[in-house]
């Protein structure tokens, strides 16, 4: 595919790249810290991109030798540098100070996401790369067409109810979107099944044209649909799922997420830093890190600390401040009770370190 198409295969790269250029230029002209104010982000996350985007157009072409329509061809070719564009705008927005909502962003970008997808479906040829990959669907065109009937309007109601979504609190969004996401996965593989069941029962089609042309089409096609079944169920694990833990050690505090790496604390060097103890939820816009509807972690912003390290529940109703040099990091367990704990703890190993 790339062979055949070198002017989009350019022009998608160089849209895919752009931002980190951007970002590179915000960061010098504006003097921010890159590793402190995340803006390292926007030059790796391009270039992760434009990896992952070469990859998945040869992948295109290796399983599958279906030519398509110019438009689904845009699509496979534009959403790669559209995602690259979009999501760095924002960390570049953030990096300047600009307070954003990102779930309400997240939210509205998806239902964007669904509506063009949905409408561009039902106009795409029986392939094993675009679509609803199933066995009934790319054995059978007309399973193909009418399950993608279906799944084109699906997909558009999702977009619509998408846009709802962003006006939701954080964590009803989080279940709504994911809701949403396996009722446009789950609806058309029912109906794609029962529609061949349909078909078998009154003669129309026969198991012989819903078996496989060869051996190796069926393996690609179900090594395509295993890995986007398994991504879609770690994400939604991801976002509902994990937890923090905070270890007292003889010389620093360490404190871990389930997902990514975490933070060590020594003792001596918090010596000289201010602790406080504040009985009401931080708020922050993340920058760069992980959120979800139990966790928050990595570099955050808001009015009052500018960029600041967080460690936090998302739900969590208290918090430790920690002010050490030109740094502040948040920290908060579960409950107000188990923070309170936590500073407490803190507070007694700093005073033995300072002894």
């Amino acid at each position: 595919m790339i062979r055949e198409n070198k002017l989009k295969y350019l022009i998608s790269s160089i849209l895919i790249i752009l931002p980190a250029l951007v970002g590179a230029a915000v960061t010098k002209s504006s003097g921010i810290n890159a590793v402190k104010g995340g803006a390292y982000f926007t030059w790796l996350m391009p270039i992760v991109l434009f990896a992952v985007h070469t990859f998945l157009l040869w992948l295109t072409r290796y399983i599958d030798p279906v030519k398509q329509t110019k438009k689904i061809e845009n699509i496979i070719f534009f959403i790669i540098p559209t995602i690259s564009l979009s999501v760095s705008s924002i960390f570049i927005a953030l990096m300047l100070g600009l307070d954003l909502n990102i779930s309400m962003l997240c939210s509205v970008t998806m239902g964007i996401a669904f509506i063009v997808i949905g409408n561009y479906m039902p106009k795409a040829k029986r392939n094993r790369t675009f679509g609803i990959k199933l066995r009934w669907t790319v054995t059978n065109d007309d399973n193909w067409v009418a399950t993608h009937r279906l799944a084109g309007k699906l997909f558009v109601i999702a977009g619509i109810l998408s846009f709802v979504t962003a006006l939701l609190p954080v964590n009803a969004m989080f279940i709504s979107l994911v809701v949403i996401l396996a009722i446009t996965v789950i609806l058309p593989t029912v109906y794609s099944y029962r529609f061949y069941k349909k078909q078998i029962a009154s003669g129309e089609a026969t198991e012989e044209d819903y078996s496989y042309s060869n051996q190796k089409s069926q393996k690609n096609a179900a090594i395509v649909t295993v890995i986007s079944v398994a991504a879609v169920i770690i994400v939604c694990i991801m976002l509902t799922s994990g937890g923090l833990k905070f270890t007292f050690g003889d010389n620093a505090l360490t404190v871990k997420p389930s997902f990514g790496a975490g933070v060590e604390l020594e003792y001596s060097e918090l010596a000289d830093a201010t602790v406080e103890y504040r009985e009401e939820r931080v708020p922050g816009t993340r920058v760069m890190g992980y959120g979800s509807m139990k966790l928050l972690y990595g570099t955050f912003r808001n009015d009052e600390f500018g960029n600041y390290t967080r460690y936090t529940y998302t739900d969590s109703e208290a918090a430790v401040i920690i002010y050490i040099d030109d740094d502040v990091i948040v920290l908060a367990d579960e409950t107000a009770e188990l923070t309170r704990a936590l500073y407490d703890e803190l507070i007694v190993k700093i005073e033995a370190a300072k002894n």
